[in-house]
């Protein structure tokens, strides 16, 4: 018998369901109804002809079904739960598992409309508890997509509800280690925005939390991360904080190069860092990221070569700081 990625992705999502719905405190009533919906989705993904017109039609079928069932058959608070699956959706639909790229309105339905929706929807709350049970869901995937705004949208959720600010320590950790688990799993890594925007969410009495990343690797061992690696791990300033706040910087600053030679934000920056870091001290930064020049390009195991252009950038930066001091 043939393998049907429809079944197993939909045997998988409903067991993981089950769990968010839990611990989200979604009633049965309302786990019934959101199911229906979502199994009309993926059987309609299925279905799908090339037809751009069918697809239209399938795409506002869908789209007033959606506004029916959360406009009076469910509560509001179990939008909550409805909006991981949409992201969990969007990220498969533009993935390899199924039917993707085949299919493209009804990957527009989400992404471009259900889920923008409800990722800004302030009145959609979130306890730092459901958003930690919200990234358990969301941690594993068969492929995490360049193209769906996956790590994108999870963190936005928590970005324009600000989740963290009532989080303790512990929880703010476990949730970001999930995430982080996300970025861990991508096939290949096509910049570190991201990454970044995780490093700006880490505070002073996150200690934990610092000493996770500066041991975080990703699975496919691209050249960027080992770069940012090694920048993590030198011993810089005696005040761990301190230590950790620049080195952030570094890691913001070094991404930055681009074209032939400095551009004048990127000499304002250099200058600034400067103030801070002295001679000795930038070339130990630029001996760290130097080491890595074989990292350039990134090889797939069957073969296939890209350039890593975040590696590219961190080694550019590190060349012209070289040249400059």
């Amino acid at each position: 018998m043939t393998n049907n990625p429809y079944l197993t992705f939909k045997n998988d999502e409903l067991a993981k369901s089950k769990i968010l719905a839990k611990g989200l405190n979604i009633s049965e009533s309302d786990f019934i109804n959101i199911q229906f919906w979502f199994d009309l989705l993926l059987l309609k993904h299925e279905e799908a002809t090339s037809s751009h017109e069918e697809q239209l039609i399938t795409e506002k079928e869908l789209e007033a079904k959606f506004n029916e069932l959360v406009s009076s058959e469910i509560e509001r608070k179990s939008y909550k739960y409805i909006l991981p699956k949409l992201l969990n959706y969007n990220n498969e639909f533009n993935g390899a598992f199924l039917r993707s790229l085949y299919v493209a309105r009804l990957g527009a339905l989400l992404r471009e409309n259900l889920i923008p929706k409800l990722v800004n929807d302030k009145k959609l709350v979130y306890s730092p508890e459901d958003f930690f049970n919200v990234t358990i869901y969301l941690k594993d995937n068969y492929f995490v997509s360049p193209n769906s705004n996956f790590l994108e949208d999870i963190l936005k959720i928590e970005n324009v509800r600000g989740i963290f600010k009532q989080a303790t320590s512990k929880v703010k950790f476990e949730t970001l280690k999930n995430i982080l688990h996300i970025i861990y799993q991508k096939t290949y890594h096509h910049d570190i925005i991201c990454f970044k925007k995780i490093l700006k969410l880490v505070s002073e009495t996150d200690s934990e939390l610092i000493g996770y990343l500066k041991n975080f690797q990703v699975e496919n061992k691209q050249g960027c991360y080992k770069i940012i690696n090694d920048i993590l791990n030198l011993d810089l300033f005696k005040d761990n904080w301190n230590d950790f706040e620049i080195k952030i910087q570094l890691i913001s600053f070094f991404d930055t190069a681009r074209g032939a030679n400095p551009t004048s934000s990127w000499n304002n920056k250099f200058q600034e860092l400067s103030a801070i870091i002295d001679k000795k001290m930038f070339l130990e930064i630029v001996h760290a990221v130097l080491k890595n020049e074989n990292c350039r390009i990134y090889e797939f195991d069957y073969g296939a070569q890209w350039g890593d252009d975040t590696a590219k950038r961190f080694l550019k930066s590190a060349h012209w700081i070289k040249d400059i001091l």
